[in-house]
């Protein structure tokens, strides 16, 4: 069955940052959602997919905007907590075997976006935590004396597309799990802000800890709660790709390995 990403892009153009974070390129609040949006649906465009406009107090410059595309545009003025329980309302209404993509307004992606992320969610099943195994070596042989798994059920993945540098800074290395899939390495990671891709069924099964985390937005409480680090017992197994695929639109968090700026001024001439 062919696979189709339903996106919910959560958007307000009146607060330029949450935590009043430079944004890069001297872009606007406005321009920059402009060329995230663009980017996303040039992304996008060739697959089977939806694509849903959560806007939160919207001006009527960006909603003129977005009804250029073959968008469902849902208006109100929400605040971000009740954003984010809003999107997960409207993920309960897909078909289980679905993907969601929660998408903040904020977000640059790379054209191979999603030919990267749909290959990925097409071949799963390779995509799994290796056992905790003890060995020792006997006489120039290597016998496994403990083999520990680290799940009782093989865990569903959730895909952050952005890949941060603070994960290569010395004091935040850990040890994660590297698969290799056709087209790039991803990351196991255990922490993501609300930018991310689930299938619709574990939406519905982890609908308590989303909900509970949209309470101040706690990126924190959702990470810790729905993700495994070394075990995935009743948690799932999230990845993130190298090189990163998108990028968090904020001075000090642009992935690196790709040059934003160019895709930047190439989406102005579209927008």
């Amino acid at each position: 069955m062919e696979t189709k990403i339903n996106i919910i892009f959560r958007s307000c153009d009146v607060v330029n940052a949450v935590h009043n974070a430079p944004r890069p390129f001297d872009l606007d609040k406005k321009t920059l959602i402009k060329i995230c949006f663009k980017s996303l649906h040039n992304a996008i465009k060739n697959y089977n997919y939806s694509i849903t406009i959560l806007g939160d107090n919207l001006s009527e410059e960006m909603k003129s905007f977005f009804k250029e595309f073959d968008v469902n545009l849902i208006e109100g003025i929400f605040g971000n907590d009740e954003s984010i329980r809003q999107t997960i309302k409207i993920a309960e209404q897909f078909n289980d075997e679905e993907w969601v993509y929660f998408c903040e307004d904020d977000y640059l992606h790379r054209p191979e976006t999603f030919q990267y992320i749909i290959d990925l969610i097409e071949n799963r099943d390779s995509v799994f935590p290796a056992s905790i195994k003890i060995k020792k070596l006997l006489r120039k042989r290597e016998i496994t004396l403990l083999s520990l798994k680290r799940f009782f059920k093989k865990p569903a993945i959730v895909i952050h597309p952005c890949d941060y540098p603070d994960r290569y800074k010395f004091q935040y290395l850990t040890k994660n799990f590297i698969f290799l899939s056709r087209f790039c390495h991803w990351r196991q990671v255990s922490d993501t802000t609300f930018t991310f891709l689930m299938q619709v069924k574990d939406v519905k099964r982890k609908k308590n800890i989303l909900l509970k985390s949209s309470n101040s937005a706690n990126d924190r409480y959702l990470s810790k709660n729905l993700y495994g680090t070394t075990f995935f017992f009743k948690k799932l197994l999230c990845v993130s790709p190298i090189p990163s695929l998108s990028t968090h639109m904020h001075i000090e968090t642009m992935s690196p390995l790709f040059d934003w700026e160019k895709l930047k001024d190439k989406l102005l001439k579209e927008i």
